[in-house]
């Protein structure tokens, strides 16, 4: 039987195209507080601007960079009670990925990707298909993996859009052979979005619907993006909240060989990392941690992999790619 392999990417997954946290002084790349600031400031010119809405973005935007974190600063107004804040800083997130990643599906060769997406996925197919016992868990909200998925789709292919064994969630449309009759109820699952994917927003009626226009700020509705902490007690994406775990935990539980890319397990996502780790806790044998500067050592600790539980734990500095285990 093939072993399970299970993918877990953070930021740094998609850092060839989109920016990290904080900015870096050796290439001049402004981090995603102050690229925010940028888009809010961007949104004067759009045929949706209003001054009031543009103001309330930037400051939104200028708090992210006081906090260091969109996350943090989320957090914040979260626990003072700020919720129309909370929801208007969710969509400027939301919207910035979208727009960040509009011009791809063009296919005209420009706008933000990073290839190391489409060279990962062109590696594990096999027969135009990807294989079934490779999964991944994102806590990216874009969109990178899924455009790599359109760009390998069959040249003779004139009613799928993407490679075959190719289905994600929750935005479900861009699966293969999505049936609208069975929107999100999937027997597998190849790429979930842990806190949910930009250029979406939340229906009761279709669960999730694409997002029509960037700079629409005032549309009523809740985008498609989440955070980490939120649970029914908090949000009203009741369906979004209950499944992700669920959907998360099927594709976790039976890894054999974890690969980490990009991703350093801050604090605020801990519980669901815990989740995570637990559920493939009796079958996991190795963990590849791929990071420039992190090995991963402090994993061991973190979720207590030693002694009886020891699992394996060999850094990959290259970033080059995705690393792929030689045991795939």
């Amino acid at each position: 039987m093939a072993i399970k392999i299970t993918y877990l990417l953070g930021a740094g997954a998609s850092a060839n195209a989109l920016p990290l946290i904080k900015s870096n002084p050796t290439n001049g790349k402004l981090g995603l507080p102050e690229q925010l600031k940028g888009f809010a400031e961007n949104y004067r010119g759009s045929s949706f601007s209003t001054s009031d809405m543009a103001n309330r973005l930037i400051a939104i935007a200028e708090k992210c960079i006081q906090f260091g974190t969109p996350d943090l600063y989320a957090k914040y107004l979260l626990e003072i009670g700020d919720r129309g804040q909370y929801e208007l800083l969710k969509k400027l997130l939301a919207n910035y990925f979208y727009e960040r990643q509009a011009l791809p599906f063009t296919n005209s060769g420009q706008g933000c990707f990073d290839h190391r997406a489409l060279s990962f996925l062109t590696t594990i197919a096999q027969n135009e298909k990807l294989p079934p016992n490779v999964g991944a868990l994102s806590w990216n909200y874009d969109n990178q993996i899924e455009i790599a998925a359109q760009k390998l789709k069959p040249i003779n292919s004139q009613v799928h859009n993407r490679i075959k064994g190719f289905t994600c969630w929750p935005n479900f449309q861009d699966s293969y052979n999505f049936d609208e009759r069975i929107p999100y109820s999937f027997k597998e699952i190849f790429l979930l979005h842990l806190n949910g994917v930009a250029g979406y927003s939340y229906s009761e009626r279709t669960f999730s619907e694409k997002t029509n226009a960037v700079y629409n700020f005032e549309n009523a509705g809740n985008t498609m993006l989440s955070f980490a902490w939120e649970d029914d007690s908090n949000d009203n994406k009741r369906i979004f909240i209950e499944q992700r775990i669920e959907y998360a935990r099927r594709i976790a539980e039976g890894t054999e060989i974890l690969v980490v890319v990009g991703y350093s397990f801050p604090f605020f996502n801990r519980r669901v990392d815990d989740m995570l780790i637990d559920a493939m806790r009796s079958t996991l044998t190795k963990i590849y941690y791929q990071d420039p500067c992190l090995d991963g050592s402090q994993l061991a600790t973190q979720f207590n992999l030693t002694g009886e539980a020891a699992v394996k734990i060999e850094h990959v500095s290259r970033i080059d790619n995705y690393h792929i285990p030689y045991e795939l």
